[in-house]
């Protein structure tokens, strides 16, 4: 479900499509960076079976798959990640560095959730190409070979979300070595959702681009003011379920995630993904 809000100004332009009708959105990351689009949902993107029982078994028993908790010192937005994202978080707020995250790239290897051979990167990969404008889709690799990390799997408890933020992450020092390489106009962000929470949990996108002058701010003078960007700015927010996929320019828009509601967690698989510089492939990443 996708609810609309345009108390202040102009939506982000997007469009809410089922699996049978993807072939709209075939060019959606050309659109993304040409402004043509904003958001892209896709409902049962991915049919895989396997994918509800994944985030089942991650719960099941009170076993821990080996989570990191990146944000535990900012208890409403402790996320629980498998893998180490190429972000900014709390315990790292100028990312990881290159090597540290390159060491843990490959924890899907040493960690694997889904049984009998699937491989997911080849899924993602697959799915991404339905919407990459016939370019080819790869992984995306330092100079030297060495592998980006394809994916990480996140989940968020009751009460957890994400706040507002804008995702400008190609500017960190881990990715010096990669920028040259990358069309940077803006980044995108893909999420597959693995289960939906009861409540909660959808992803809000507001029209508020990281250049905006004098965006609302608390009295601090760097904490977003929720209330205040609801108020002035159009806005989506996006309900997803087993399955659906999301693609959005998250560096050109705020966006955060709502408190999930209810003891069920939101399980995502998700990452980023640009144009190469020169416009031909899509490289992606988590």
């Amino acid at each position: 479900m996708t609810e609309n809000a345009a108390t202040g100004g102009a939506q982000p332009r997007f469009f809410d499509a089922p699996a049978e009708q993807a072939d709209i959105l075939q060019d959606a990351i050309e659109d993304l960076y040409e402004r043509r689009l904003d958001v892209a949902v896709v409902r049962q993107a991915w049919r895989e079976p396997q994918l509800a029982s994944v985030a089942a078994a991650l719960d099941a028993g009170g076993r821990d798959p080996g989570w990191n908790r990146p944000n535990a010192v900012m208890p409403p937005e402790d996320i629980q990640v498998l893998g180490t994202a190429a972000t900014p978080t709390y315990s790292t707020p100028t990312g990881p560095t290159l090597d540290r995250y390159l060491e843990d790239a490959n924890w899907y290897e040493r960690t694997p959730l889904f049984a009998g051979g699937f491989d997911p990167t080849e899924a993602v990969a697959a799915a991404i190409a339905r919407h990459s404008g016939g370019r080819s889709v790869e992984l995306l690799q330092t100079p030297g070979g060495r592998r980006f990390s394809p994916f990480t799997v996140r989940r968020l408890g009751e009460g957890k979300g994400i706040g507002l933020h804008h995702d400008l992450h190609t500017s960190l020092a881990m990715f010096k070595e990669v920028a040259p390489g990358l069309d940077r106009r803006t980044l995108v962000s893909w999420v597959f959702t693995l289960q939906g929470p009861e409540a909660g949990g959808e992803l809000c996108v507001y029209n508020c681009p990281p250049d905006e002058p004098n965006p609302p701010k608390l009295a601090n003078g760097f904490t977003w003011d929720l209330a205040g960007i609801e108020h002035r700015y159009g806005s989506v927010k996006i309900s997803t379920n087993t399955g659906d996929l999301f693609l959005f320019a998250s560096a050109r828009l705020l966006h955060r995630v709502a408190p999930v509601v209810g003891p069920r967690a939101r399980f995502t698989l998700g990452g980023f993904l640009a144009l190469d510089a020169g416009g031909n492939r899509v490289l992606f990443w988590s």
